[in-house]
């Protein structure tokens, strides 16, 4: 039984690495690996799988498409259990100890999220931000991640603080490029010697920019990967992960996970 269940999930990270790479070149740019190449191939891009759903139609196609993704999602749940027990297991090697680590509890970014302090919001479960009452943009967040919540934005950081992410509303943007530039904003506040690989805009048209820096404060590499995407509504909305580049390739399945959990306003209404 233990041989097959390594079996299966060796299958099941080969098929995972395989969408990363299609994704990666499909920007046309350097191909990206880790966490990096895990968001760009896994981001959903809000309510515009459900508008394509609707366009084409049919409601068994609709069931089945459901049915789909219920069983990608528990596949991906799967991968992502198996990697934490990786990380678990590199988190007390010598290699680990002997590197500097971030901390994004004691100094957390400040792409796409306000400097004032936001109430704490209950860890695990969507994390959903409402606006007039409706349910307009969500993420389901690992149990164990720490949230903080504000009008715009839900941020939150993994438990061992290694890990970073947030969606907002984009008040104010019009455009997807002009919502990269913002998040471009962000992050020069909180890295220096950034380095950005190749704009890539996904399949279903999220604009998405990731890249390298080193923190100004702690002094550590890290690695970061935002998206902008149409929400629904009119409305353009952000994603945002950032993660030590010594753990990263320990946090592409989390990632990859939290990306396909992301929910616009019609996907509220499925």
């Amino acid at each position: 039984m233990t041989k097959l269940r390594i079996l299966g999930v060796a299958s099941l990270v080969v098929m995972m690495a395989a969408s990363d790479l299609m994704a990666q070149r499909r920007g046309g740019g350097a191909v990206r690996g880790g966490m990096r190449g895990a968001m760009v191939g896994g981001f959903v891009g809000g309510s515009s799988g459900a508008q394509t759903g609707a366009k084409v139609g049919a409601v068994a196609g609709a069931t089945r498409g459901a049915v789909q993704r219920a069983d990608a999602r528990a596949s991906q749940r799967s991968a992502m259990d198996a990697e934490a027990q990786m990380r678990s297991q590199y988190q007390v090697s010598v290699e680990y100890e002997s590197t500097q680590q971030s901390n994004f509890n004691e100094a957390p970014p400040e792409v796409m999220v306000p400097s004032t302090s936001a109430g704490f919001a209950a860890p695990g479960g969507e994390a959903i931000i409402r606006k007039d009452g409706r349910p307009v943009l969500g993420i389901t967040y690992p149990s164990d991640w720490k949230q903080k919540a504000g009008d715009h934005f839900v941020s939150a950081v993994s438990a061992d603080g290694q890990a970073w992410s947030a969606i907002s509303t984009l008040e104010g943007i019009q455009d997807k490029q002009a919502g990269v530039e913002k998040i471009k904003q962000g992050l020069a506040k909180y890295l220096q010697n950034i380095e950005y690989d190749e704009l890539t805009e996904t399949e279903r048209g999220a604009l998405v920019v990731t890249g390298t820096g080193t923190g100004k404060k702690a002094g550590v590499d890290i690695v970061f990967a935002a998206g902008v995407f149409d929400s629904g509504g009119g409305r353009l909305s952000g994603a945002a992960f950032i993660v030590d580049a010594d753990v990263e390739q320990h946090y592409k399945e989390t990632v990859r996970f939290m990306c396909q959990t992301i929910r616009g306003e019609q996907d509220f209404t499925q």
